[in-house]
């Protein structure tokens, strides 16, 4: 508020030392016209004759000048103005690559600063916008492009009943598959509408914790994975069903990418009134081009593709934990796998 005070302060002196510099201008060229009409004899001054005509010549001659100066003077403190309503039409008709640059006066320095941000900001929505709905596109044709190809094989027969059995595995799988991207994307669709996080309720999140472990045993007993836990109890006031979702992701992910017969450690600690919880894998890592992105919708590394997934876990992830004015980060190096933490506040 003192900002928007202290700026149109600025402006309404800038405006008043505006007109005071052009009033002075009209008055000092115009009386040097008059002046060098008169020595000329082009006006009739003449000691003891009417005034009028006098005063009404002068008088033309002092609105024509001032009329001319305010026309010139004008297109300067204007032009910027017309720079910036050109970029406006630019931005409007799709152009977010537009620049401007404003030195003086420092306002307007300001106003190109924040111009240029925005339009850098509208670039980058624009390009995560057509990444999402390219990527969108082919994690939904794919699974139906194999459904439709197995059972044209099918309804065309000569077929083994081993080959029959593979090809409807195979299409119950990705049937599977769609049904499972579709839930999360409309599930993903669900909570980014959301603006105030409700349902809270205080409970055990060490015990949450566990029962996430748990509940993903027959993926990490298949790969002989153990869990190295580390946790301090401690409740927390959250939205529990939301909250469960961010360390069933989590921890799924840090199965995923781990090798078989390694471990994945757990730990929960409270920092001051936050809950801190990290879990850390040991597995191939990412470069930091990977760990910018994976909070992008759809965004799977190319060492990711061959393993199950459809880049919509970590999305889902951030936003569950930005609705509980919370944090996320990533830690991670190429061949020693990752690490992330999550900080939320507690009661």
């Amino acid at each position: 508020m003192k900002k928007r005070v202290n700026a149109r302060i600025k402006i309404t002196l800038l405006t008043t030392g505006f007109i005071f510099i052009l009033l002075v201008l009209t008055m000092f060229v115009s009386n040097a016209i008059i002046l060098l009409c008169v020595k000329h004899g082009w006006i009739q001054s003449r000691p003891g004759a009417s005034m009028f005509p006098f005063l009404f010549q002068t008088g033309v001659i002092s609105i024509i000048i001032g009329t001319a100066l305010s026309f010139f003077m004008s297109r300067l403190p204007l032009r910027p103005l017309h720079t910036l309503i050109q970029a406006i039409h630019e931005v409007s008709e799709g152009n977010y690559n537009v620049k401007i640059q404003l030195e003086h006066p420092k306002e307007f320095q300001e106003l190109s600063e924040c111009f240029n941000q925005m339009t850098a900001e509208l670039a980058g929505t624009e390009l995560l916008q057509s990444d999402f709905i390219n990527n969108f596109s082919h994690e939904f044709k794919t699974p139906i492009v194999s459904i439709l190809g197995f059972a044209k094989l099918l309804r065309n027969g000569n077929l083994e009943p081993e080959q029959k059995q593979e090809y409807l595995d195979i299409i119950i799988e990705e049937s599977q598959r769609l049904s499972h991207l579709s839930a999360t994307t409309l599930n993903l669709s669900k909570i980014e509408s959301l603006t105030l996080l409700t349902d809270k309720t205080v409970y055990c999140l060490s015990e949450q914790i566990r029962e996430s472990i748990l509940l993903l045993e027959n993926k990490w007993s298949k790969k002989q994975i153990d869990f190295d836990i580390d946790m301090e109890e401690m409740d927390i006031a959250a939205n529990k069903t939301l909250l469960k979702q961010v360390w069933v992701n989590l921890l799924d992910n840090a199965v995923k990418f781990s090798p078989n017969q390694k471990s994945i450690t757990v730990m929960l600690r409270k920092n001051s009134d936050h809950a801190v919880f990290m879990v850390k894998d040991h597995g191939a890592g990412m470069n930091e081009t990977t760990q910018k992105l994976i909070f992008n919708k759809f965004y799977q590394d190319n060492a990711s593709h061959h393993i199950e997934g459809n880049g919509l876990g970590l999305p889902l992830v951030k936003k569950i934990i930005e609705l509980h004015k919370g944090s996320i980060s990533v830690k991670s190096q190429l061949g020693k796998g990752s690490l992330f933490m999550v900080s939320l506040p507690l009661l």
